[in-house]
């Protein structure tokens, strides 16, 4: 019967990228190995790889489908989405408005 290992050898390699984001998946063995973890440049490139498209993988929502973000587009920060809404609503008072009436809306909904 095969040995376990006591290290978690994924999150040394995770862990391994975040303290050396400029190293190479060879470098990262490179390191891991010298720690007395076994791996290959490989692995690391997989592991590396893996988080990225996790990074990317859309946040769910109850129904099984993507959930997207009110209002805020590509990088939009909270502060630019703010400013479009008070220039949609054609001022400041208009946007209060706004904001007054939606949450009179959401009252009743619930």
């Amino acid at each position: 019967m095969a040995k376990k290992s006591a290290v978690n050898k994924s999150q040394a390699i995770r862990d391994a990228l975040a303290a050396n984001p400029d190293k190479t998946p060879s470098e990262i063995a490179d390191l891991l190995k010298a720690d007395g973890i076994s791996i290959s440049a490989q692995y690391v490139s997989t592991i590396k790889s893996n988080a990225k498209i996790k990074a990317k993988r859309p946040v769910m929502g109850r129904r099984g489908r993507p959930v997207r973000s009110v209002g805020a587009g590509a990088g939009m920060t909270t502060m630019e989405a703010a400013l479009g809404l008070i220039k949609a609503a054609g001022g400041l008072e208009q946007a209060k408005n706004v904001l007054s009436t939606i949450e009179q809306i959401s009252q009743v909904v619930r």
